[in-house]
């Protein structure tokens, strides 16, 4: 049913002059339907029964003879002419006052899934810049789509400007809102009902965002607990357990552990792998026992740890009943007697400088009244191939020794030996080892 109400243009006792302030006395006021130049008729009455003439006449006092009543849903159009048909003004896309259809209608008869149509009450002649419209969607579209209101012609629908409509943008049994802005519909509230975002922001989700979308996949986070990834499954979560307790990885995983302390049990101790997964407290530089080089013709150190890199021998006032040198030899599992690249420079006060060069060991130039001090170090380049580099100097005949060169082991080193040769023996002094 057409219902109608005073139009906002001249509804009642409305008045119109000329450019000079002079009533409008026999001016004329045409209607048109929003637009165009088709005259669409007004009324003297809410009940829409008796038109106004088409133009309105206006009386001596520049005044329409009747209030002007427009039907709901339509913009009109108003133009005004004086009495001689000279143009006071256009005035388009007027509604009446209060029109509950005129800015927001919803429309019935609605059909179809990408090519919808519809009718509105009362029936659109135009579809007018700035109409909403509301309808209940009958189908989910499935793509692109277009509006057809009352037979008019089938316009697209966009969203978020001119962009052409996705599947799932319209939902079925959803109520959906459209403008015409004077090309196209646009969709207002497709974001409401699962349809994309472009520069928006989000306010609140009935569902999770999933992970694969960017989201965490959880309704709820507990306070403070960490977050891991997890592909696209849901995030995993870790909360933080006992006070103290760190983040620590097993390579795979994550996991909220306490922290492992290591005591010492000495000076100088650090945290220390030897095996690649636990640590304890070692001192980083460890010493062995020092022996006395008093007798015997050997002097052994072993159970030298697997993960060692670097072994210094000391000589302290070493001495020997002969004239024959003194060698260091290394082993893994047994000492090497072969094999070495040892050179040896020695210099004695007041003569020139002299070279040997061993295969049995890393030599050291000794005497009868020899009393060796100083140190060899042993490096490990790579593999089981080790490297010297010591200086020894012996008292009192003033013998300095510059000792080099490598030696590829069998294995891991895991021994020291320091040895006399030509049956000579120890007589005095004392060595000792370290290694890191």
């Amino acid at each position: 049913m057409t219902t109608y109400n005073l139009s906002a243009f001249a509804g009642v006792g409305a008045q119109f002059f000329d450019d000079n302030g002079t009533p409008l006395a026999g001016g004329k006021v045409y209607s048109y339907a929003s637009g165009t130049t088709t005259l669409l008729t007004t009324y003297t009455t809410s009940a829409g029964t008796v038109a106004n003439t088409n133009p309105i006449i206006l009386n001596a006092g520049g005044r329409t003879p009747n209030e002007i009543w427009q039907a709901t849903g339509i913009l009109l159009k108003f133009v005004v002419y004086n009495s001689v048909n000279e143009l006071i003004g256009t005035y388009d896309g007027v509604p009446s006052i209060n029109d509950p259809f005129g800015i927001n209608s919803q429309l019935g008869s609605v059909a179809g899934t990408n090519s919808i149509t519809a009718a509105a009450t009362p029936p659109l002649t135009a579809y007018t810049t700035g109409s909403i419209y509301s309808f209940i969607a009958l189908n989910t579209n499935t793509g692109a789509a277009t509006l057809s209101i009352d037979g008019l012609t089938a316009t697209s629908i966009t969203k978020n400007g001119t962009v052409a409509l996705s599947a799932g943008d319209i939902q079925a049994g959803k109520m959906m809102l459209v403008e015409y802005d004077g090309t196209t519909f646009q969709l207002v509230n497709n974001i409401v009902y699962g349809g994309s975002i472009t520069n928006g922001n989000i306010v609140s989700l009935t569902t999770p965002l999933a992970p694969a979308n960017g989201g965490t996949g959880l309704a709820t986070l507990t306070a403070n607990n960490v977050l891991l990834g997890n592909g696209a499954a849901a995030l995993q979560t870790i909360a933080p357990g006992t006070s103290g307790n760190v983040l620590a990885s097993d390579g795979t995983t994550w996991s909220s552990t306490a922290p492992v302390i290591i005591p010492p049990t000495a000076i100088g101790q650090v945290p220390f792998s030897t095996n690649g997964t636990s640590y304890t407290a070692t001192q980083k530089i460890v010493q062995a026992t020092a022996q006395a080089s008093t007798s015997g013709t050997s002097i052994d150190f072993t159970s030298i740890p697997s993960w060692v890199k670097r072994v210094t021998v000391i000589f302290n006032a070493v001495s020997t009943n002969g004239s024959s040198n003194v060698l260091v030899q290394l082993g893994a599992g047994s000492v090497a007697t072969s094999g070495y690249a040892s050179y040896c420079i020695y210099a004695v006060s007041g003569a020139s400088s002299a070279a040997i060069g061993v295969s049995t060991g890393f030599a050291v130039y000794s005497n009868t009244t020899a009393s060796l001090c100083g140190h060899m170090v042993f490096t490990l380049l790579s593999g089981s191939t080790w490297v010297c580099s010591g200086i020894i100097g012996s008292s009192p005949a003033t013998v300095t020794s510059m000792v080099t060169g490598p030696v590829t082991l069998s294995g891991t080193l895991d021994r020291v030996r320091v040895t006399t040769v030509g049956g000579n023996t120890f007589t005095g002094g004392s060595l000792n080892i370290m290694y890191e």
